[in-house]
């Protein structure tokens, strides 16, 4: 088995990016925006509950059986768009990490502030998985502890409306990727889970999304609690170049690209299409003078094969990272152009995916530089490539003893191979 922080990465662009986490010094978070913020609180957490959730209620104790968001959609209180932000806001979590750093001579306590997204719920047991960025958990100042010194072990999270009585759901590190700026948190046997109305997320393929249509990014910005904006799908998918959570390496993201406001604090925070349905995590924004609306999250698609992958890494070995799949191959975009379907009205971006190089790895004598890659199968599921990130995403599914089929287009014809990943060194640890 490799392990490797970072992997190698090339400057791609000449834009501002930065990280959209929020940070504070030396005061509980909770208490500040109980002081400062009290004014602040939004009408769809205190006189919504106490009339539409009250007739809900009433409704239930004459018989009426179906859910809270089926009832408003009944009672044409709100339209489809808006109450399914309603449901996205239950999936949701604002996100608080305090860190012990040495300050002015002297150790303080830092708070870094974002939001989370469940990713799975169990309510009658209290437990949940959550994703959030890597850079909200983790500080390169921190005096923290011997084992996973940067990451805090101090993390609180609030669900939607609980904050103001200060129902803190405190979660644990699982494991994160830096270079993918994604970490997972767990909850566990959590009256306040127990008690709410919290749920996991639902999850749209992102590679399906089309540029134009509507979005809305949930997140915590400044600290103000969960809240919804809305814009639109600027690009599906991209490279772009920023400084990582340590503060001093430069890392390239795969993200899709967004005019919806990002805020500091919406780190973590979910990308939402119109139908309720999670497209993305929020992770940046440009702060270059005279742009504007330029935010960025992480594909869905990437964003489960890497939270999947610490899960399940995490109960294997305790690792704390992800395993991703070596083949024993490179790839390249070695062409890109646009089709147009005229019966969907979408426009897509399609990339030539070739094999780049091939080393002495599981692709030798297989495999050659040049090979057109046209698919990859893992388990009875084939994903058709036709992006370069697609294969990254597949790589992050693949689990020790699983054969990979890659089929690949070599002097006009198809060719496909197995690949056997049975050992440790047929994957690189990435944290």
């Amino acid at each position: 088995m490799k392990k490797i922080l970072f992997p190698a990465l090339a400057l791609t662009g000449a834009l501002i990016i930065t990280l959209t986490g929020c940070s504070l010094f030396g005061e509980n978070p909770y208490e500040v925006a109980d002081r400062d913020d009290a004014a602040n609180i939004t009408l769809s957490q205190t006189e919504s509950k106490s009339q539409v959730r009250l007739m809900y209620e009433e409704a239930c104790k004459d018989g009426y059986s179906k859910s809270f968001v089926e009832f408003i959609q009944e009672l044409g209180a709100l339209p489809d768009d808006a109450i399914a932000v309603n449901g996205d806001l239950l999936c949701s979590a604002e996100v608080y990490a305090a860190f012990d750093v040495m300050q002015f001579g002297g150790s303080a306590v830092y708070y870094s502030i974002g939001a989370g997204v469940f990713l799975d719920v169990d309510r009658e047991r209290g437990d949940a998985y959550v994703v959030t960025n890597y850079h909200v958990v983790y500080n390169q100042d921190s005096l923290g502890r011997e084992y996973l010194p940067h990451i805090s072990d101090r993390i609180t999270l609030y669900l939607y409306g609980a904050r103001t009585d200060g129902r803190g759901i405190s979660a644990e590190y699982v494991g994160g990727v830096m270079s993918c700026d994604l970490a997972v948190l767990k909850v566990e046997n959590s009256d306040e889970l127990k008690d709410s109305d919290a749920r996991a997320a639902t999850f749209f393929d992102s590679d399906e999304v089309s540029v134009g249509e509507k979005v809305y990014a949930v997140g915590n910005p400044n600290k103000k609690g969960l809240s919804a904006v809305s814009g639109i799908l600027s690009v599906d998918a991209e490279y772009i170049t920023t400084t990582a959570a340590d503060e001093r390496t430069s890392v390239t993201f795969l993200e899709m690209r967004t005019d919806a406001p990002v805020n500091h604090g919406n780190s973590g925070g979910g990308l939402f299409n119109a139908a309720g349905e999670l497209i993305g995590i929020v992770n940046a924004r440009s702060e270059e003078s005279g742009v504007e609306h330029l935010g960025y999250a992480i594909p869905v698609n990437l964003v489960l094969a890497v939270t999947q992958n610490i899960i399940d890494n995490s109960k294997a070995d305790n690792s704390h990272g992800a395993m991703r799949a070596d083949p024993g191959f490179t790839v390249k975009t070695a062409d890109s152009w646009s089709e147009y379907d005229e019966a969907s009205g979408r426009a897509r971006v399609k990339e030539r995916v070739e094999i780049e190089k091939v080393g002495s790895g599981l692709a030798a004598g297989k495999l050659s530089a040049g090979d057109v890659l046209l698919s990859v199968k893992i388990g009875g599921e084939e994903k058709e490539i036709t992006r370069r990130h697609m294969f990254t995403v597949e790589m992050f599914r693949v689990r020790r003893g699983d054969v990979v089929t890659f089929t690949v287009l070599r002097g006009g014809k198809e060719v496909s191979v197995d690949l056997s990943f049975s050992s440790a060194d047929d994957f690189t640890l990435f944290q």
